[in-house]
């Protein structure tokens, strides 16, 4: 038996799509030095002397073979059940989550108490790939709450369970079984291990575990020979080539190592817009479409749904160390964790106050990640979205696909159904109607859902068919479009990742690949981060300041609709500049159209061109417009070349 370990995870206060609020059970993860259930409960010297009769203690070890068998059996039928729950709406899966989690707590408490008589060959003989399994399942309970309230906590739990199975090697030794069934398993574990590390953005482990998980598989196909080798081998595939693309998109150091950029919303950096006195918009609900036929994907996240899954995401707060039991291998996760068994309810509910308090405050809009739907399927996700709006809120539906355009002219017979992105197609039964047309989300099909506020960012070769969109019913609405196309120049980022989500998730990495910055100093990308910051700031001032329609200043009032809006402007500004991005088609549009005092801000350039030259990319970029007075240009130059240059 290992020696004394203790890991708490607890979950925080699960945000509901109404104003109640649903808490996830305490998952304790405990392993104690047995202790065996013949041994006297106190140190009276008379009840030392007391023996217990096997027979006794021998119905006392089928009871609890009896109840952990039950609570098994209960807990598989559970997570079985999850299968069946509706995608949709949040007041039908709570209740089960919630009877789950309760389930899984008393199934890993009890196991916990008495792993002693449970590993014992005489009683049950449980295995510690058993063990492991429970604790994947409450990692992946974890995983699937995350998703379905987008609350980047339970992520970092769902990681802690998962990292917990391989640091005590609880799959260690599956091979021996020689059961494929079980080897499945664990691949599966490793599989689901490396999504969530992706999410977190761990990419030191993400590595070693796709080294691991290579091993696993040629093992397994060594050995057991499965008609699935070839889906296994496709898996690795997938992993490799999403972190081979996430490479080509980021830059490294001098030393070769990824330069790193913020991913999601930083709490302490969010962008401030000030109030007019109209009731806040907040963004409720986000779906997120990827429909790009030749686009990275693994586990049906495509690169582009990657990227705008974690802006639509604040970092959450970092979890505090609290103090550990001796051999402990996991922290504290957050301050409603107790290390105290005898906590009651009340003392409870008093600690979850303040993580509550917290977390309520970094909500997070829910989102939808639906990776090639159907016309019918993207339909009915985004009628339940719009139906789970409530007042003053707002609906995001970003959209990276493939442009469909009108096969002949005779169909442009609606400025409205005149082609727009599309979407995933089966046969056609009957093969006279226009595929290219029926597949297709036109921007007609929306006009229903602008009865509320309603958000589109288009990434589409073909997204300027929504740029006359109509505007009926005079709710606040806004839609974001990328380049119809790229220059010839520039290396075409379909298949890893769209240019234009890039700019509006990371606008430093958008920058950097415009500018072919593929190795550049830590301590000068440290400065262009903060210079993108400075920018990103200064855009929304001009926003502030500028005339603008009262609908579109009601975006700015939400942080996440706010920094898309931002960092919209800050490519508008960077391809502008650059000296290939000549035409209209190589631009993002807007719908309404953002005014001249914002895109053509003197400040703003100033500000671009600091960033160009603090990266020296100036040969890709050209300032007509920009009037700099001699001693900035001598105060930007670093080097004594560069200052030379500047004066003469």
């Amino acid at each position: 038996m290992e020696e004394t370990q203790k890991e708490t995870l607890t979950s925080a206060t699960a945000p509901s799509t109404t104003t109640t609020q649903t808490t996830v059970p305490d998952v304790v993860m405990e392993e104690a030095a047995p202790v065996p259930n013949n041994t006297p409960a106190n140190n009276n010297e008379k009840d030392s002397k007391v023996q217990t009769d096997p027979a006794t203690t021998a119905m006392n070890n089928q009871r609890i073979v009896e109840e952990f068998q039950y609570l098994l059996e209960k807990s598989q039928q559970l997570f079985a059940g999850l299968r069946d729950l509706p995608p949709t709406g949040g007041r039908q899966w709570q209740p089960y989550f919630q009877r789950t989690f309760e389930v899984y707590t008393k199934l890993w408490k009890f196991q916990q108490q008495n792993r002693f008589v449970l590993e014992n060959k005489d009683n049950y003989g449980l295995k510690r790939w058993e063990v492991g399994e429970i604790a994947s399942k409450i990692g992946q309970l974890y995983y699937h709450y995350y998703l379905r309230t987008s609350e980047t906590n339970y992520l970092h739990e769902s990681y802690i369970f998962y990292e917990a199975i391989r640091d005590r090697f609880y799959f260690k030794d599956v091979l021996d079984v020689k059961n494929p069934a079980l080897m499945i398993k664990k691949l599966r574990y490793y599989a689901r291990f490396i999504v969530v590390c992706l999410l977190l953005n761990n990419r030191d482990i993400v590595q070693k575990l796709m080294d691991e998980l290579h091993g696993l598989v040629d093992d397994y196909i060594k050995i057991f020979k499965p008609a699935d080798s070839t889906e296994w081998q496709c898996v690795l595939h997938e992993i490799a080539a999403f972190l081979e693309a996430e490479k080509k998109l980021t830059p490294i150091s001098s030393e070769g190592h990824l330069l790193t950029v913020a991913r999601r919303l930083q709490i302490e950096r969010s962008l401030r817009h000030e109030k007019d006195g109209t009731p806040k918009l907040k963004l409720q609900e986000a779906i997120l479409v990827g429909n790009y036929q030749n686009q990275i994907k693994f586990s049906e996240l495509t690169l582009d749904m990657y990227h705008i899954l974690q802006s639509l995401e604040r970092e959450p707060a970092p979890p505090k160390s609290g103090p550990k039991t001796p051999g402990s291998e996991v922290p504290v996760v957050n301050e409603r964790v107790t290390n105290k068994d005898d906590i009651n309810a009340e003392e409870q509910s008093s600690a979850n106050t303040p993580a509550d308090k917290s977390a309520s405050r970094r909500v997070n809009p829910h989102k939808y990640l639906l990776y090639r739907p159907t016309f019918s399927q993207l339909l009915v996700y985004i009628s339940t979205a719009f139906k789970e709006i409530n007042e003053n809120s707002a609906l995001l539906l970003y959209i990276s696909a493939d442009g469909t355009k009108p096969s002949n002219n005779n169909e442009q017979n609606s400025i409205c159904y005149n082609g727009g992105v599309a979407t995933s197609s089966r046969k056609c039964a009957d093969k006279t109607d226009p595929s290219d047309k029926i597949h297709c989300l036109h921007p007609a099909d929306l006009v229903p859902f602008t009865r509320k506020p309603l958000c589109l960012i288009i990434d589409s070769d073909n997204s300027t068919a929504f740029a006359d969109f109509p505007r009926i019913f005079n709710q606040p609405f806004l839609c974001l479009m990328s380049p119809v196309e790229y220059p010839s120049t520039i290396p075409d980022t379909t298949q890893i990742g769209s240019l234009f989500t890039l700019f509006l998730h990371a606008p430093l990495l958008g920058f950097a690949f415009i500018s072919n910055l593929g190795k550049i100093s830590s301590s000068t990308w440290e400065k262009c981060v903060n210079l993108i910051a400075e920018a990103e700031l200064n855009i929304v001032e001009l926003f502030n300041s500028s005339s603008i329609e009262k609908p579109l200043k009601r975006f700015l009032q939400d942080d996440f609709l706010r920094q898309f809006l931002v960092r919209f402007v800050l490519c508008q500004s960077f391809l502008r500049a650059h000296t290939e991005f000549k035409e209209e088609k190589h631009l993002p549009k807007s719908c309404p159209q953002l005014p001249s005092s914002i895109l053509d801000s003197q400040e703003l350039l100033l500000k671009v061109h600091q960033i160009v030259k603090e990266a020296q990319a100036e040969s890709y970029y050209s300032f007509p417009t920009l009037e700099i007075e001699p001693e900035m240009t001598e105060k930007a130059a670093e080097t004594p070349e560069e200052s030379e240059v500047a004066q003469q």
